[in-house]
């Protein structure tokens, strides 16, 4: 009867040992399991995250590239560039348009602010006088010829992508007037719309025009 509850004992033993085996088996093999998932999900998210490979406090670029205008020693200069093109002087004319493109934007704003101050003030009762000043800017847009523009720098930056065999270009393009030339482009703009508003007899508007006229030709004599 001794031995008999002495086998017993010693099954109880046994099994209880087998099954505390078995949770360490199970706990470490999941542990190890869910560790090897977490290191896997880290590397999706790793390569997922974009690879930053230039910044605007590493970008080695000249400084006049990183500005779309700026005026200097009695000039205004503009900056155009186009990334990734397939030919250098395609790439350069594209270049170029986008900074005379700017220099157009910056005088058809001028005009634009002046005369949206003066539709939304006291002069409402001229009608279309928004209408006219979007042609006039539109127009001058189409038929712009700036004296004096001259390209005064370029930078471009050569690529050559191997799985494709060939090269690509990212080209900057500054463009300088003078002060004097940049005044005047916008005199003649005004000039074109004071004609138009006598045109269409916006007599107030007119007047509007040639006020501005006149002082921009006072602060073309004081640049002269």
């Amino acid at each position: 009867m001794k031995n008999q509850r002495l086998s017993l004992s010693l099954n109880q033993i046994l099994v209880r040992t087998i099954f505390l085996l078995t949770l360490l088996w199970l706990f470490t093999g999941c542990s190890s399991k869910s560790q090897s998932l977490h290191e896997v999900a880290r590397e999706a998210s790793v390569l997922q995250k974009p690879t930053i490979l230039n910044s605007s406090k590493t970008d080695d670029r000249p400084e006049w590239t990183k500005k779309s205008s700026f005026e200097k020693d009695g000039n205004i200069y503009f900056s155009g560039g186009f990334l990734n093109g397939s030919d250098y002087s395609v790439s350069v004319r594209c270049a170029n348009a986008e900074a005379l493109k700017l220099a157009a934007q910056s005088i058809s704003n001028f005009i634009r602010v002046e005369f949206t101050d003066y539709v939304q003030g006291p002069n409402t009762a001229v009608g279309g006088i928004d209408r006219y000043v979007e042609d006039g800017i539109a127009i001058f847009i189409d038929n712009l010829h700036l004296q004096g523009v001259k390209q005064k720098e370029i930078y471009y930056e050569e690529a050559f992508y191997s799985q494709h065999l060939k090269s690509t270009y990212n080209v900057f393009v500054s463009l300088e007037i003078s002060m004097v030339d940049y005044l005047k482009a916008k005199a003649d703009m005004l000039q074109n719309l004071s004609d138009n508003f006598s045109k269409q007899g916006n007599i107030e508007a007119k007047n509007k025009a040639e006020k501005l006229l006149e002082d921009l030709k006072k602060e073309i004599g004081n640049e002269a």
